[in-house]
């Protein structure tokens, strides 16, 4: 899929009023795999903890359940100068029943675009400890160096299985060196998500009162592929829903009418799967 930047509208409208009470533009460039159903959260991100600070707690669903803790561990230093050595581990705590992917000893780095689901990636296993290194710093006879994937490479995502009620569900996290920058998981249960997979807001040309109570939004799209309308009550609220099925596009555009009652939502046209 190519870079191209989006503009997203969201439009809040009620019936008590027959105008459009307000428009939310929100101008961003953005390139991933689409899936209508992936709830994704942008951060904000957080510092990985040292050793003596509380961890860092990661809530993937906003469920109030803990998912997945993150803590620098404490140096292990030899003291036999000059030849001393020491490594300091960074730790992701993993509550009971959540997993992730890793390889070898230390966790995966996902590649991006590759499948996160009940069968891991070639090389990949799901770990099955309340730990795992996330990757580790070490120095030795005046040498330096980083275990592990994701510190072998500064950044990478992390494939995870968490646990909401009596449902599994996927997801990835992307770390950048020391920082937890994002992350995002499937809603559906049991169904993998790709490493880096995130909704794609697609432009909005104009909304319009084309017939008494409805509003029309008009989508630009592309052929062969599908969209969803999705809607929030609050720009609070954490994820967004489907609203109705996926539409088919069959040319550069598709008008979708929003029937305007009482309630009040925000709207936003993404593709779909």
């Amino acid at each position: 899929m190519s870079k191209r930047p989006s503009i997203n509208w969201c439009i809040m409208f009620s019936e008590m009023k027959t105008r459009l009470l307000a428009t939310l533009i929100m101008l961003s460039a953005q390139w991933a795999w689409a899936q209508s159903t992936i709830v994704y959260s942008p951060g904000p991100g957080f510092w990985i903890p040292q050793a003596y600070e509380p961890s860092a707690e990661l809530d993937m669903n906003h469920d109030g359940a803990i998912d997945f803790t993150f803590i620098q561990g404490y140096w292990i230093v030899s003291h036999d100068y000059p030849s001393s050595s020491g490594i300091q581990q960074i730790y992701v705590g993993l509550p009971t029943s959540n997993y992730i992917l890793n390889q070898g000893t230390y966790v995966a780095s996902v590649p991006p675009g590759e499948w996160i689901g009940l069968s891991p990636p070639v090389d990949m296993a799901w770990s099955t400890h309340t730990y795992a290194y996330l990757f580790a710093y070490w120095f030795r006879d005046g040498l330096s160096g980083v275990y592990g994937p994701i510190g072998q490479q500064g950044q990478g995502y992390l494939g995870v299985r968490f646990n909401s009620g009596n449902d599994i569900h996927f997801g990835w996290i992307f770390v950048q060196g020391l920082t937890i920058v994002d992350w995002a998981y499937e809603s559906r249960p049991n169904q993998p998500i790709r490493a880096g997979a995130k909704p794609v807001p697609v432009p909005l040309s104009h909304a319009s009162l084309t017939r008494p109570g409805y509003l029309r939004i008009v989508a630009e799209t592309e052929n062969e592929k599908a969209y969803q309308v999705q809607f929030k009550d609050s720009l609070l609220d954490f994820s967004w829903s489907n609203l109705s099925f996926a539409l088919p596009a069959s040319g550069p555009s598709i008008s979708v009418d929003l029937p305007m009652t009482e309630r009040r939502a925000f709207y936003r046209v993404v593709e779909a799967d």
